[in-house]
């Protein structure tokens, strides 16, 4: 009984370590820590473009992904940026935005998203 009041275990930690152990794992440090870098950096419209940003953005290191929107009958119709079935959306990390930019300089149809 005498044991429970003075807060110490058989372990040798005390309650309060224990407590304050627990309580570490609620409030850690990287709550902060702003994780979501990915900009949209470009929209391409046909495979061949993309693959060949593809293997600029490889060659150079410069990590990415790829995101793919179909585009439904009526948006192709009468959209006239969209007359492609397919539109692939290439996001990069915010810090390679300039170096990626001068790496597609030259290409041709392609809509950088970034400014």
């Amino acid at each position: 009984m005498a044991n429970l009041k003075t807060g110490g275990s058989r372990g040798g930690r005390g309650l309060n370590q224990i407590t304050n152990s627990t309580r570490g794992a609620e409030s850690t440090e990287l709550t902060s820590v702003k994780v979501n870098n990915e900009v949209a950096f470009c929209k391409v419209y046909n495979i061949k473009q993309k693959e060949a940003i593809e293997r600029l953005l490889l060659q150079n290191r410069i990590s990415y992904y790829v995101k793919w929107q179909e585009q439904g009958f009526f948006k192709r119709m009468f959209d006239s940026e969209t007359k492609e079935k397919i539109i692939f959306i290439i996001c990069i990390h915010d810090t390679a935005i300039e170096q990626a930019k001068e790496l597609v300089a030259d290409m041709q149809d392609i809509k950088l998203l970034v400014t």
